[in-house]
């Protein structure tokens, strides 16, 4: 995916002409601006969410040009931040997540530039696939988002985030008990809800109004039609919109008994009765 990454900020920065290299693969007298790119450690510390791993981008301007690295480093992080990237040929899928910055400016004696490091997260798309069984909480929950807030994304595969138009992601996280009845079974179930809006006052408007809306309807349809109940919601603005998800709701649904197909009945024979 590194190849994918170094696309991305070609195609996105035309300033730079196409020279995006390895670490210390730019010679001392290379052209400005460039950018060089590194990747760093791979972390599995989230066992639903998978792998994922650190990038640095470093872009160089010309000693003289302060102001210059402010504008490149902007337009890096708006090239990648909260962006779904996708290989052309492997068909494989990232999201990128900007972490902050891993040095001031400084000068570079050896190309004579003034370069800054900044840091993103790449996660992979594994975590966002979801097959749907139905009846399925979170494919109601999806519908109900779509329904309530035109304006938010929902599809994984096509999203690009924005604060106008923010993505919402859930999931199951646990079943915490089943109950069964004589038509069937009541599922109480645990749901998190990942919130993604670049920039954290226009994701916390967004959290509010997503939780009040929940709180002032009170149940949902799911897609067989029948009715999924909230039971509690809960909302931490802190807490990380990729690993954990900053909305927790209890639901309540119900999963009805199928009957058993009866034997069919091949001949018919009748006793008695008129001729």
């Amino acid at each position: 995916m590194r190849n994918t990454i170094r696309q991305r900020l070609i195609d996105r920065i035309p300033d730079i002409n196409g020279r995006v290299y390895e670490t210390d693969a730019a010679a001392a007298d290379e052209d400005l601006p460039y950018l060089v790119l590194a990747k760093g450690n791979e972390s599995e510390e989230n066992d639903w969410a998978g792998s994922s791993y650190m990038i640095e981008v470093w872009p160089y301007v010309a000693h003289t040009l302060f102001q210059r690295v402010d504008k490149l480093v902007s337009e890096i992080i708006s090239a990648l931040d909260h962006q779904l990237l996708t290989d052309t040929d492997t068909g494989e899928s990232i999201l990128c997540r900007f972490t902050g910055s891993t040095s001031a400016d400084m000068l570079d004696e050896k190309s004579k530039a003034i370069t800054r490091g900044i840091q993103f997260e790449v996660f992979s798309f594994g975590w966002l696939l979801h097959q749907p069984i139905e009846p399925d909480p979170v494919s109601a929950m999806s519908q109900w988002t779509a329904q309530r807030f035109v304006e938010m994304q929902t599809d994984p595969q096509s999203w690009n985030p924005s604060d106008s138009s923010p993505a919402l992601y859930w999931r199951t996280a646990s079943i915490r008990n089943m109950q069964t009845t004589n038509w069937g079974a009541w599922v109480d179930a645990t749901l998190r809800g990942h919130m993604l809006v670049p920039h954290v006052s226009a994701r916390n408007i967004w959290l509010e109004r997503c939780i009040r809306q929940l709180a002032l309807d009170g149940h949902m349809s799911m897609l067989d039609q029948s009715t999924m109940f909230i039971q509690k919601i809960s909302a931490d603005s802190s807490q990380d919109p990729f690993r954990v998800g900053q909305i927790a709701i209890d639901v309540r649904f119900g999963l009805l008994r199928t009957s058993p197909d009866a034997m069919k009945l091949d001949q018919i024979n009748f006793i008695g009765g008129a001729p």
